[in-house]
């Protein structure tokens, strides 16, 4: 009995000095803390609350100061984090929400940003200006590629027949509608139309333009859980050198979820280009290490099979990196390798459905960002694959593509 009374007494005083500790350990990091912010020392603020963390102490104040700390230090996504926190204990305070709110929308996170704002007071979505139009997007595009598929290329070569596409104009229109709080429609049309040529040694067979439509539409679902997941499909009018126009289909559906710093994704798609079914499946992830939209990049993989195809297994790499120049002036850079034939990405919106396959693309585009507008004017580079046809072989060929492209989108 006297042994029971012991070990009660002397865990009560453990349980007493380690409370005790604790809170000289929450005075002095408040008290470090909250010198560092006044100092505007945000850097050494984020090591204290790090430290602090890291020996089992959080509380209110830590959480809104390092908050702040992040904000100030331009990493938004963990600012978000920590707003986060701080507002799951004053769920009122209509400073933390739109301090949140802004955090939000400056790390990437739209949607979580419309989904928060949206359960504001009316005097808080006010100040964010906050409202949900119809008609969430418009966008205008157009272009021309020229490229150096000239009959030269294969000259001598004794070919029978020989197809090649030339240059290329094209134009795009999008319009992107809100259904809801959570969910989007997508919808957008394409017009190609690609100068061809048939020959046979220095006789031009015939000449033509052939002229492709295209309209794809996308309907994506997001939860406040940052996953967002939807279906997607396109249909397609090819007018062909050798078989008048044929229509055909794709369908994707796509999985991603948005972590601080990460936004991995998934993409399974089906398509039936030139006939016969293509299975593609293809992974992304997106990534943002400063915690904001100043420096981003996207790493992607894909496989198509063709269980029926000319080519059964098609494999490419793309790596895409986008930059902050000065003021509103943003560079999209990226590079693509591998046979990019029949290759559908961006929510069905680029598919590479080409008369010959793509092996590789480079491209830059500069993007201006005003209030509502955006406009951008890039540059792209292909390299494509064609094919000299004779009575007993083919003989297969390089050329490059040139491609100049502009685009404006009004945000509502």
């Amino acid at each position: 009995m006297h042994r029971l009374a012991i070990t009660l007494l002397l865990c009560g005083m453990a349980t007493a000095i380690l409370a005790a500790q604790d809170s000289l350990l929450i005075r002095q990091t408040d008290s470090i803390t909250y010198r560092q912010y006044l100092d505007g020392d945000y850097r050494s603020l984020i090591e204290t609350s790090r430290d602090a963390r890291d020996r089992g102490v959080s509380f209110y104040y830590l959480d809104y100061r390092t908050a702040i700390a992040y904000d100030a230090l331009k990493n938004h996504a963990a600012a978000a984090t920590f707003y986060e926190r701080a507002l799951a204990v004053t769920p009122d305070d209509a400073l933390l929400q739109e301090s949140l709110y802004y955090a939000l929308l400056l790390s990437g996170q739209q949607d979580r940003a419309q989904l928060l704002v949206a359960s504001f007071a009316p005097h808080i979505q006010a100040v964010t200006g906050y409202h949900t139009p119809t008609i969430d997007q418009i966008t205008l595009s157009g272009g021309y590629l020229m490229n150096e598929n000239d009959r030269s290329i294969t000259a001598g070569n004794g070919y029978d027949s020989l197809n090649q596409y030339g240059d290329m104009a094209f134009t795009t229109l999008g319009i992107d509608f809100n259904l809801s709080l959570n969910s989007r429609l997508k919808l957008g049309y394409q017009f190609y139309n690609t100068h061809f040529q048939r020959s046979t040694g220095e006789l031009l067979l015939r000449e033509d333009q052939l002229a492709q439509h295209q309209l794809t539409a996308a309907l994506e679902f997001f939860t406040p859980g940052s996953i967002t997941w939807g279906f997607a499909g396109g249909y397609y009018n090819i007018e062909r050198n050798d078989a008048g126009e044929v229509n055909n289909y794709s369908l994707t559906a796509f999985l991603n979820k948005r972590f601080r710093y990460t936004l991995p994704e998934i993409a399974l798609s089906w398509s039936d280009f030139g006939g016969i079914s293509q299975y593609q499946a293809r992974g992304s992830l997106t990534y943002y290490p400063l915690g904001n939209l100043n420096f981003y990049g996207i790493t992607s993989a894909a496989l198509i099979h063709t269980p029926d195809g000319w080519t059964t297994q098609q494999q490419l790499f793309s790596q895409h990196l986008g930059f902050r120049l000065f003021g509103q002036l943003w560079a999209d850079t990226g590079v693509s390798i591998g046979n990019h034939l029949n290759y559908i990405t961006n929510r069905s919106f680029t598919v590479y459905d080409t008369y010959d396959p793509v092996m590789a693309t480079a491209s830059v585009t500069l993007s201006w960002y005003a209030r509502h507008m955006t406009w951008s004017a890039g540059y792209g580079w292909q390299q494509k694959e064609g094919y000299a046809w004779s009575a007993t072989d083919y003989n297969a060929y390089r050329y490059n593509n040139h491609l100049i492209n502009i685009a404006w989108s009004w945000n509502f």
